[in-house]
């Protein structure tokens, strides 16, 4: 607990500033989907012992993290808002909706000079959140993604502008290794600025020994309206089977666990119980996302891919580990039971192994590190 440094009011803990005793770092992780808030977990973990993370996020993405660290300051900051289209196409919808996008980078980036000096911030770590660099205290940026995954023409000038955001960071850490064992691919391997530091693979989960009692686990997330398509897809697909399966449905909003026949269907779970309910089924069926891919290599997870609809990125990472782990993957419209009996779960595989975050701090706090931008 950080005790008097915090005052608590009407259930919100705030800072007294005048009571500072260590040096305070600001997290704040995007808000497409809860992956970014998820592997920023570890990070703050570590980070509570030497530092008073100050932790910025939105809609789920704060609510998830709020359960976790009740004792915390929490900021509302609000995200990008993306949505994916129900059908049709996705490029087309992103397109749409970059300018919106764009200028909630400009906002960002202006509010949070009011929030380094109001909350006496001394340095800042943004989870793929391009506007929150600074010219007067040090920022870090984390992205597995500094290639974008796009449509051909629009790959180089993403690059381009992805590496000019990048560049205005401090460092930028990569939470992948830097060869062959790598999990991102060309995501986040090739050409890549110079401030960039490979950090390892991020999870806040640890792998549970125990006995088999689904036969599939499903990880539901990602941004709406797809999460729900989802959820509803293997709800049609396990109904009435003699194939359990528990549906892990990712809302840290709600606290619920039905049991409807075959399928039980959980809202959250913490830390522990996530990873013993993933570890007791025999495979696991998941969305690509770079964060579920980290969390199913920590625990060794037979699994099965289905990338959400569109999703350049979550194509790319099915196809990378079908190639490298054997994974198989199937899109959202062929999924099917007669596909999942004949298809083997397999285990994405790396090694594991990351810095001591309390020394890369103090590190780049002591100006040790080069500053960019």
């Amino acid at each position: 607990m950080l005790g008097d440094k915090l005052s608590q009011k009407e259930g919100i803990i705030t800072f007294d500033p005048l009571k500072k005793s260590k040096q305070r770092i600001l997290i704040a992780p995007l808000d497409w989907g809860l992956g970014h808030a998820t592997r920023c977990v570890p990070l703050i973990r570590e980070l509570k012992a030497d530092f008073e993370p100050v932790l910025a996020a939105s809609g789920r993405s704060k609510q998830f993290l709020q359960q976790l660290f009740p004792d915390l300051l929490h900021i509302d900051f609000e995200g990008y808002n993306i949505r994916y289209p129900a059908n049709g196409n996705m490029a087309t919808k992103m397109l749409l909706q970059v300018p919106k996008v764009m200028q909630r980078i400009k906002e960002e980036h202006r509010e949070l000079q009011s929030l380094i000096q109001e909350h006496q911030i001394d340095l800042v770590i943004s989870d793929n959140r391009f506007g929150l660099y600074s010219s007067s205290i040090p920022c870090i940026y984390i992205t597995h993604q500094v290639h974008i995954q796009a449509p051909n023409l629009l790959s180089d000038p993403l690059f381009k502008l992805h590496g000019k955001y990048i560049k205005r960071y401090t460092e930028c850490w990569i939470p992948d290794h830097p060869d062959a064992h790598n999990l991102s691919g060309e995501l986040g391997h090739g050409e890549v600025p110079a401030n960039c530091r490979y950090i390892g693979p991020l999870s806040r989960l640890q792998k549970v020994d125990c006995e088999k009692a689904f036969d599939y686990c499903a990880l539901i997330s990602g941004p709406e309206p797809q999460r729900t398509k989802f959820e509803d897809l293997l709800v049609s697909i396990f109904r009435n089977r003699a194939e359990s399966l528990l549906l892990l449905c990712g809302k840290p909003e709600e606290n619920s666990k039905v049991k409807e026949g075959n399928i039980t269907r959980i809202s959250h779970q913490g830390d522990e119980e996530l990873a013993r309910s993933i570890c007791s089924a025999k495979a696991v069926i998941a969305r690509p996302g770079y964060s579920s891919i980290m969390d199913l290599a920590q625990l060794e997870a037979p699994c099965v891919l289905v990338p959400t609809p569109g999703q350049t990125e979550q194509q790319y990472l099915a196809e990378y580990h079908q190639q490298t782990n054997s994974v198989p993957w199937f899109s959202q419209s062929e999924l099917s039971m007669e596909q999942l009996k004949q298809t083997t779960a397999s285990v994405i595989q790396t090694k594991w192994g990351s810095p001591n975050f309390n020394q890369e701090i103090r590190r780049i706090l002591d100006g040790t590190a080069d500053k960019n931008g």
